[in-house]
């Protein structure tokens, strides 16, 4: 047998070499075919992603042109609303024309907006501006939430950003119960910790993150933020303030307002800072208002004083000048307060307190002659009874000579006028410091008081009462029983000087709630009973014959 397989195996060879070798030779023929058709899908694909990503850039670049033109129309109407505003002729601010453009640009802004999130659905960042667009829309609020809530789920770390947008909203979001209250920042602290957990160094979150805090009062944790915080921005020195006070550990406000100071005085070495007006005008600010907190009123003034002389000699240091000048004025604002109290009756302050007074406000007039506050002042020192104080501060600024005062210095002027008994002069002032202030609860009042004590040509109950609704409906939200008590005062006296006893007597009855002892609601609440042929109840003749000094209610401020 050895013969024949020594005969058979070679052929065999041959035969199976050549059917590799066929098959070698179809695989050569068919692999260009391969490869070309490998290239061709390959091709196909890159031309369909460069497409996408070509068509994608397209729509993000039409998009923010679109938001670039709307950012420069809403330009030109700020700028065509504050020209109008100066002519009071005109009161159309916003022409349909105006309308128009702002919806086409709003539209296309949407529409880019909508073919980018087809293109790319994963984007988030496409789906959070749809949700700022939407917002800005009339009844767009629920809808862009409902595309936040999608980002950012309550319970689960999701978009930073939408999560940082919601936490904002429960955080300043009204509550009318304090259960809805509680809700709503817990809500808040839950975004903004997934915020914080997918980015550490977030100073915004942070921030929000301490508030939070310090409103649900975990006073602790608020301020150990706010620490950190500080180390980044030491202008958190005044919210670090208020916790150490609701802490009851104010002794340590000292230290706090020094290292802040230190960390103002360092970053004003800075030189991207000085090149950097409005970052140079906060670090200037935090210097001055450390050292007003330090009381070292002297150093504020000698550092802006030399600063002022600086940027006077500068020929481009006109408005830092002009700013460091406001500041200045504020240091002899807060350094009068150290003085004397702001709300003290200057006839009961010695000679000597007087002049340090107008010392001081005359310095910041000098600085800043608009300043509401030193024009205030320098009212109330003009009026002083103190021989040589009065003349001195009309020699500085003198309110009855000056045309355009403002709404507060008038009402001082009538103030004055009305405790002095001229009646006729007081009206004056309150009509034209309410010209200037038409909403003022104050002043409205305060005329209202006027019309009803002047003398008989001058006495107008009617108009008093109109004047004293129109003051009632402008009362600050929040306002103190005892004050509102003094407006229903007034509201009693011009409702009785019509003779309309008996809804002036439920109008003095409501006011001697919150003042029980107050002398002049009393008797006119007991005149009231026995012009109504009514005997007054016991308690008020009991309380009104205690009452040894007859009281009434003063001018507001």
């Amino acid at each position: 047998m050895l013969p024949v397989r020594l005969v058979t195996t070679p052929s065999q060879a041959i035969g199976e070499s050549w059917s590799e070798s066929k098959r070698n030779k179809a695989l050569m023929l068919g692999l260009p075919a391969l490869i070309i058709a490998l290239l061709a899908v390959s091709a196909i694909g890159g031309v369909q992603f460069l497409s996408k990503k070509s068509l994608e850039d397209t729509y993000v670049s039409r998009f923010e042109q679109a938001s670039s033109d709307l950012a420069e129309m809403r330009k030109k109407l700020i700028r065509k609303q504050k020209v109008q505003a100066i002519d009071q002729d005109d009161r159309n601010s916003i022409t349909d024309e105006d309308r128009e453009g702002l919806r086409k640009l709003h539209e296309a802004q949407k529409i880019y907006l909508d073919k980018l999130i087809s293109i790319a659905p994963d984007n988030d960042n496409y789906r959070f501006d749809l949700a700022k667009l939407v917002a800005t829309q009339p009844d767009g609020r629920a809808h862009a939430f409902s595309i936040l809530n999608e980002l950012a789920p309550e319970d689960t770390p999701g978009f930073p950003d939408a999560h940082f947008v919601l936490a904002q909203n429960y955080f300043e979001k009204p509550a009318r119960t304090a259960m809805t209250l509680s809700g709503n920042l817990a809500k808040a602290l839950k975004h903004v910790d997934h915020v914080i957990t997918r980015d550490e160094e977030n100073l915004r979150a942070k921030l929000l993150k301490a508030r939070i805090l310090a409103r649900t009062q975990r006073y602790d944790g608020a301020y150990d933020l706010f620490e950190e915080l500080f180390d980044e921005n030491p202008n958190y020195y005044t919210e670090m303030t208020k916790l150490n006070e609701v802490l009851g550990r104010s002794d340590r406000d000292r230290q706090l307002h020094e290292k802040a100071l230190t960390k103002f005085q360092q970053l004003s070495g800075d030189e991207e800072i000085q090149t950097d007006d409005r970052r140079w005008i906060v670090v200037e600010t935090g210097i001055a208002k450390t050292l007003h907190k330090l009381e070292r009123f002297e150093e504020a003034e000698q550092r802006l004083d030399g600063l002022i002389r600086r940027y006077a000699a500068d020929p481009k240091g006109g408005p830092r000048r002009v700013f460091l000048q406001r500041l200045i004025a504020d240091t002899y604002i807060v350094w009068a307060g150290s003085i004397a109290d702001p709300g003290a009756d200057y006839n009961s302050l010695p000679p000597n307190e007087l002049a340090e007074l107008l010392d001081k406000y005359t310095l910041a007039y000098q600085n800043y002659p608009g300043n509401v506050i030193v024009l205030q002042s320098l009212s109330r020192l003009s009026l002083s009874a103190i021989p040589g104080i009065s003349e001195k501060a009309r020699e500085v600024y003198d309110p009855r000579t000056d045309l355009d005062a403002p709404s507060s210095v008038l009402n001082q002027l009538g103030n004055d006028a009305l405790l002095n008994k001229r009646f006729a002069e007081a009206i004056r002032f309150y009509e034209r410091a309410r010209g200037k202030s038409p909403k003022s609860s104050a002043i409205l009042n305060n005329l209202a008081y006027s019309y009803l004590v002047a003398d008989e040509n001058d006495r107008n109950a009617q108009r008093a009462e109109q004047l004293i609704n129109e003051s009632l409906r402008n009362l600050p939200k929040g306002l103190d029983e005892v004050e509102v008590s003094k407006f229903l005062h007034t509201k009693g006296t011009a409702l009785k000087q019509q003779d309309r006893l008996q809804e002036a007597l439920a109008v003095f009855e409501r006011a001697l709630r919150a003042r029980p002892n107050h002398a002049d609601t009393l008797r006119s609440l007991i005149e009231c009973y026995r012009g109504l042929n009514k005997l007054p109840p016991e308690l008020y003749v009991e309380r009104l014959a205690a009452i040894s000094e007859p009281d009434q209610d003063t001018p507001s401020p």
